[in-house]
């Protein structure tokens, strides 16, 4: 909070295009930045305000899912929905229940979102390439109670992960299976045809009314719990960030002005995976929350059905992260003169060089912006403002979000000069609410008096940009996904040639960073990249497979024996 001590000063401004009002609050020297905000915030839950959208707009287009050829109007989707959350209520589902989404991305992934959040159920958010150990463990973290799974695709085969966790399931009538694994769990949702006869096919829940569907949204309050995304630590496991119903239609309504979805009728190409918060928050909630109408060209992603999508559904924004442009730019270079419709290119997930969005804008020939958030601040907690030129959309991460604080701080926790680096943390409406089933790494993450500490490392200055330096943390960023290093050490360890092993990012141009196995070997032992692709497949996510390996003698360590990561990635990146 403000000290009344201290100089604060707020600054006024004006955009290029005189729409944004940059009002932020700061203190003459330290990195402190206050965003008021520009209206105030709305205490309505998610699913009062989808409703309000199709209030507005029933007719327009709220998804189209290509690969699938379903198109949903917005009063349709709403049906869907509220047949599907009604369904659930009345199979024993009650106020605040997890509901688990398990699936690529398809029309039924985002009907589950808004149905979780009208019959007032949180929706877990799972990573569709999730392997048996993995699912189990976001299962019984969170205690879900119905699991919505997808249809199979050639490369996943959703029924057989099932078929063993819970084996109780196959052969037996749906609702009359109790499962001794997961205890919670009472009921599968099957969306495609291949499906157990004890699951439950979506389209029988469907069919029924959604007339109880006010009774169960009147039950929700804003600060309830509204969804949780499954975030990596450094400890391996990954942890489940629950955001409320408050965090999620702020920071939607922000991110989508600031994105311009508000600015007419808008057509959002998806790529990002809708498991995570670029897909559901910052893409697929936000277009909801605004009337935009989102084209799903891919069930997972594929640049040439993204770049399909974008020019045949004539897209005019595009959200993704920076591998995905990348790979955009890599075929659009070849395409010469493209007849493109695209406004506003967003990209988000990590960090994007200056290079990239400079192509973009020549490319693509579009506005592009920036924005920064973890899954524990909902989605963003800095965005580019329109009329940003792109020399800051490039230099920087954009400008802090509505009702938000941030600050850098050094080690000793004590705020640094505007410009100089330390650690980002911030406070605001946005942040989560905990991390389920975890108070210890809660209080670790987010102090009494609400400020989140970021693991990044920052500048900031006083017309209220951010800069990110650097991570502070071990986590690597691949492609958009974050990876915790321990989790694939632990298993690689589990080789019986393997002595120690450490997992670094390592630089790459597409991805942002790639994956770097460094070992240590028993004696006349060896291994190759294929031989470490073998010992992890089937046991931990195809992303989180090293492609580089390095053999090492010894690792880089401190006194006190603990291995020194930044040296090793210094020694492997020199080529030493």
């Amino acid at each position: 909070m403000w000290s009344k001590h201290a100089l604060s000063v707020t600054r006024v401004s004006c955009s290029l295009n005189q729409r944004w009002i940059r009002q932020i609050q700061y203190r003459a020297e330290d990195s402190y930045l206050k965003n008021p905000g520009s209206e105030p915030l709305c205490y309505d839950t998610l699913g009062d305000v989808i409703a309000q959208t199709v209030d507005k707009y029933p007719d327009r287009v709220a998804v189209k899912s290509v690969h699938e050829d379903v198109t949903l109007t917005y009063e349709q989707l709403l049906k869907q929905a509220d047949a599907l959350g009604c369904a659930l209520r009345a199979q024993g589902l009650e106020k605040g229940d997890r509901m688990g989404i398990w699936t690529h991305n398809s029309f039924t992934w985002i009907v589950a979102l808004v149905a979780a959040a009208r019959a007032g159920l949180i929706s877990v958010l799972m990573n569709p390439v999730y392997e048996k150990n993995e699912l189990s463990y976001c299962l019984k973290k969170t205690e879900v109670k119905s699991l919505l799974v997808g249809d199979t695709l050639p490369n996943r085969n959703y029924n057989d992960i099932i078929s063993q966790l819970v084996p109780e399931v196959v052969g037996t009538n749906a609702g009359s299976w109790k499962s001794k694994e997961f205890p919670n769990l009472t009921s599968i949702i099957s969306t495609g045809e291949n499906k157990f006869k004890g699951t439950t096919p979506y389209n029988s829940l469907i069919s029924g009314g959604g007339s109880q569907i006010s009774q169960y949204s009147s039950e929700v309050k804003s600060a309830d719990g509204s969804t949780i995304h499954f975030t990596s630590g450094t400890t391996g496991d990954p942890k489940a960030a629950l955001d409320s119903h408050l965090a999620v239609v702020n920071n939607t309504y922000y991110i989508g002005k600031r994105n311009t979805y508000n600015d007419g009728h808008q057509k959002i190409c998806v790529q990002a995976p809708l498991f995570h918060a670029l897909g559901s928050i910052v893409t697929v909630t936000s277009s909801l929350r605004h009337g935009s109408s989102l084209f799903l060209g891919s069930p997972t992603y594929n640049v040439d059905a993204n770049i399909k999508t974008l020019f045949a559904e004539s897209c005019t924004i595009v959200t993704g992260t920076p591998t995905m442009y990348v790979d955009i730019l890599a075929k659009i270079k070849k395409m010469g003169d493209v007849p493109s419709k695209l406004r506003v290119a967003l990209a988000a997930g990590a960090p994007c060089s200056p290079q990239i969005i400079k192509d973009i804008q020549t490319y693509l020939k579009a506005d592009v912006k920036v924005l920064y958030g973890l899954t524990e601040t909902t989605a963003s907690s800095f965005q580019s403002i329109p009329g940003d030129s792109i020399d800051l959309v490039a230099e920087t991460v954009g400008y802090i979000q509505d009702h938000t604080e941030a600050k850098v701080v050094n080690a000793k926790g004590e705020v640094v000069p505007f410009g100089s680096p330390g650690e980002l943390v911030l406070r605001g409406y946005n942040n989560m609410i905990c991390y389920w089933n975890d108070p210890e790494k809660t209080r670790k993450t987010m102090a009494e008096d609400g400020w989140l500490t970021t693991g990044d490392e920052f500048t900031l200055s006083n017309d209220g940009y951010g800069k990110i330096v650097g991570r502070l943390k071990d986590i690597i960023v691949r492609g958009g996904e974050n990876i915790a290093p321990k989790e694939i050490e632990d298993l690689l360890n589990t080789h019986p040639d393997i002595i120690e092993s450490q997992v670094i990012g390592v630089s790459d141009e597409r991805l942002g960073e790639e994956l770097c196995a460094v070992l240590r070997l028993r004696e006349r032992a060896s291994l190759t990249t294929d031989d470490v692709k073998r010992h992890c497949s089937g046991r931990i996510a195809r992303f989180k497979i090293p492609r580089i390996l390095k053999v090492i003698d010894e690792f880089p360590k401190t006194t006190s024996g603990k291995i020194q990561k930044h040296k090793l990635k210094k020694i492997i990146e020199s080529g030493i």
